[in-house]
């Protein structure tokens, strides 16, 4: 008997070796343009669902806000499950409008705004194109109670261009050190067309990581150049463009600043190739 079952099983073997590979499953995109993906978003909130908020942002996205001046974070998980834990029926926005405020390629920095009677929330977001269409990845927001306005930050300008010099010079040096000061530590770095891979992302440690390989063979970079293109400052909140041409390639950086203890530092990070996957 069991001869016979080994025979049994040596005879499917040729068929299994030969048999076609199971083709990879193809993304279903959704939202074909930055905008879609922010009114998607807008659905979610409006409805309460959290499975519309799931096709506006990647599943790694954090939203952000500073509170009595300390940073607050909130994972994708936590805030679907509390939309699936409300026992109260969504509140509608009774007004939205969102801005473009810079778009090059895969990447894109939009402002969106939405008020009720008793509060507006404006928000600062990265939304990149990845290979299941357009995807919020970064959120930070101010709350503005009714009748208010967004805080002025004195010397905000001023300030965030100081760190945005701090960032370039730990590239400059690859300075693991630099790269912690001017960043907050959960600070993602997303990547779209970066050498030939459509999407994806790493953490702050894993950017330093690469930061001090460099460091100990005693390299630095400071022949690429860098430009601050903009600007955006939202009262805690802020946003920044910057470009740089890196081994021949110019790259730009669409970057999430928040002001935690009076100090701003980069909480989210989006880079990439603006020409390539495009005809």
């Amino acid at each position: 008997m069991t001869r016979l079952l080994t025979l049994l099983f040596l005879a499917t073997l040729p068929a299994c070796a030969h048999s076609p590979a199971m083709p990879a499953p193809t993304p279903v995109r959704q939202h074909a343009t930055p905008e879609e993906a922010v009114q998607a978003y807008f659905r979610a909130s409006d409805t309460g669902s959290s499975q519309t908020l799931r096709s506006a942002f990647h599943p790694s996205a954090l939203m952000l806000h500073v509170d009595q001046g300390a940073l607050r974070a909130v994972t994708q998980l936590e805030w679907w499950q509390r939309l699936d834990a409300s026992t109260s029926p969504a509140q509608p926005a009774t007004e939205r409008h969102l801005k473009v405020l810079d778009r090059e390629g895969p990447l894109a920095l939009v402002e969106a705004v939405s008020r009720w009677p008793s509060h507006t929330f404006d928000d600062l977001m990265l939304v990149v194109e990845t290979p299941e269409g357009w995807r919020i990845v970064g959120k930070a927001f101010e709350r503005i109670g009714a009748g208010g306005q967004l805080a002025t930050v004195p010397d905000a300008d001023a300030d965030i261009r100081a760190v945005l010099a701090g960032k370039i010079e730990a590239h400059a040096a690859y300075s693991p050190a630099l790269l912690h000061q001017t960043h907050t530590p959960g600070c993602p770095y997303y990547r779209v067309h970066v050498k030939g891979v459509p999407f994806d992302w790493v953490s702050l440690s894993e950017a330093a990581a690469g930061y001090a390989d460099h460091q100990s063979r005693g390299e630095t970079d400071r022949e690429s150049p860098w430009r601050v293109l903009a600007v955006e400052v939202r009262g805690n909140i802020a946003a920044a463009k910057l470009d740089v041409l890196f081994e021949g390639v110019r790259y730009i950086d669409h970057l999430l600043l928040v002001r935690e203890h009076g100090a701003w530092r980069i909480a989210a990070a989006t880079w990439g190739d603006p020409k390539a996957g495009r005809p």
